[in-house]
């Protein structure tokens, strides 16, 4: 049997004492130094917490409200936890070694039941393990987009996410119109000029800026468990909770015909995806989400852009609190995609496109805030009462195109003073697009350039306006 390796975290420095603000650290494996990526790491008591980033290091704010004899817990999936009390965490920067251990993940699970079944009571159980009550997020936004294997492009953004809670009705509707009830709005935006601009841009902005995925369960409510083949993997323990490790595979097209219609692009990721459940009360603990591609070249139907899809992947998140709710901690989506340029350009460029978004809940604050609240603080439409509110953006929000959701702004001092989790190597990202233009004048402005240059695209090469053309839009809330 396949040995995996497990955690134990060790602090590699004298604790320096307890220090209220940001923690910074990093999660590596004792026996080859490799980083471990995606930890959770959460006051149990609080419900909140963050998760390592793809290096394995951490920036844990330590709540206000935090009291040293707290209990902070690492965990993660194919990793035991460890725990230590917030009074332990020191001011410097912490060094977490992992050692390994003997637990086999194929280890034998004696189902009395088919292991289909185990996603039918993940659904039957959102309503009870899904954290149903009003609460505030403040979330972290990355992106980085290549082309060619060079960067093109860096967003960062602080925000704010309210969710009303899980509620059966959120996701029974038939369609997704209206089914607004946990809202993304960014406040402070750094952004990059992009050297590539196509048709595609975007795809991971629309797919985690927009919100989706911290409610990427709640969408999949309605989805048929006779579309897969089902595979028990093992099980894991996460912290204190065995889990199962269940992978699915579409087995015909109910789920890209569900992916077809408007408002559920991301029900493709169900083609080739393993869920981490858990085997006492069903409670997803993450969700690693796939879908791939063939060769075959499209057409945009406005811009007539020539494209092949490669593949979409993603990672969700979502940590237990002390009462044995799940929330959304992290995700992070990836598309890879071939553009062969417009159809009316000679001789276009080919581009080899990947763009990778994630997002990280930086804190929680479990509030329930009236309308009027929720109105100018996201600067949208707010209809009916909780924890069934429907909140209504701007319509720049759907496209994509356009970062902004809600009103943004862009204030130096902020960033200057405003720690986030980092991304491997990403003072080289920034230099390498300071080369032409200082960061800061960039950032400086959150226009998107790339909406504006699609006008002059269909100018010059004969097309027609298309859906998103500028006069489509309307004055709303947004104030933009």
């Amino acid at each position: 049997m396949k040995k995996y390796l497990f955690v134990t975290f060790l602090l590699g420095m004298p604790c320096m004492g307890w220090a209220q603000g940001l923690v910074h650290g990093k999660v590596s494996r004792a026996d080859n130094s490799e980083p471990v990526p995606f930890v959770n790491i959460i006051i149990t008591a609080l419900g909140k917490g963050t998760v390592s980033n793809l290096d394995g290091e951490f920036h844990f704010r330590v709540p206000s409200d935090a009291t040293p004899e707290m209990e902070i817990v690492f965990s993660h999936i194919g990793f035991e936890s460890t725990r230590m009390q917030v009074a332990d965490f020191g001011s410097s920067s912490l060094e977490i070694k992992l050692s390994p251990s003997d637990y086999d993940l194929d280890q034998a699970i004696v189902l009395d039941f088919p292991p289909q079944m185990i996603m039918e009571r993940v659904k039957d159980s959102l309503i009870s393990t899904q954290y149903g009550q009003p609460h505030e997020m403040e979330v972290f936004y990355r992106e980085v987009i290549w082309g060619n294997d060079s960067i093109q492009g860096l967003t960062r953004a602080r925000g704010f996410l309210h969710s009303e809670g899980y509620q059966e009705k959120h996701s029974a509707k038939a369609s997704v119109d209206g089914n607004q009830f946990n809202m993304l709005s960014f406040d402070q935006i750094q952004k990059s000029d992009y050297g590539i601009l196509t048709d595609m841009t975007g795809a991971g902005r629309s797919a985690i800026g927009d919100g989706l995925f911290p409610i990427l369960l709640f969408r999949m409510w309605d989805f048929k468990v006779n579309w897969f083949e089902y595979e028990l993997l093992g099980g894991k323990t996460i912290g204190d909770r065995d889990v199962f490790v269940l992978a699915i595979k579409a087995k015909n097209n109910g789920v890209g015909r569900k992916a077809d219609k408007w408002g559920f692009s991301s029900y493709g990721l169900l083609e080739d995806a393993v869920f981490y459940i858990d085997q006492e009360d069903y409670g997803v603990h993450m969700m690693e989400l796939r879908q791939r591609f063939g060769e075959k070249r499209e057409k945009s139907k406005y811009r007539r852009l020539i494209y092949a899809k490669e593949k979409h992947e993603a990672v969700v998140k979502y940590q237990r609190n002390q009462a044995g709710d799940y929330l959304f901690t992290y995700a992070n989506y990836t598309n890879l995609y071939i553009d062969y340029g417009f159809e009316t350009e000679v001789n276009p460029k080919l581009w080899q496109i990947k763009e990778y978004a994630e997002l990280y809940a930086m804190d929680y604050k479990f509030v329930n805030l009236s309308n009027e609240q929720l109105q100018e603080k996201y600067k949208m439409g707010v209809t009916g009462e909780a924890p069934n509110r429907s909140l209504h953006p701007h319509t720049e929000w759907y496209n994509g195109w356009i970062f902004i959701a809600g009103k943004a702004r862009f204030d130096p001092k902020f960033w200057a003073e405003y720690d986030f989790p980092s991304y491997p190597d990403e003072l080289r990202l920034e230099l390498e697009l300071s080369k032409n233009r200082p960061l800061e004048t960039q950032f400086s402005a959150f226009t998107n350039k790339q909406f504006y240059l699609f006008s002059e695209l269909r100018k010059r090469h004969g097309i027609k306006d298309g859906f998103w053309a500028p006069r489509s839009f309307y004055s709303s809330e947004a104030e933009f």
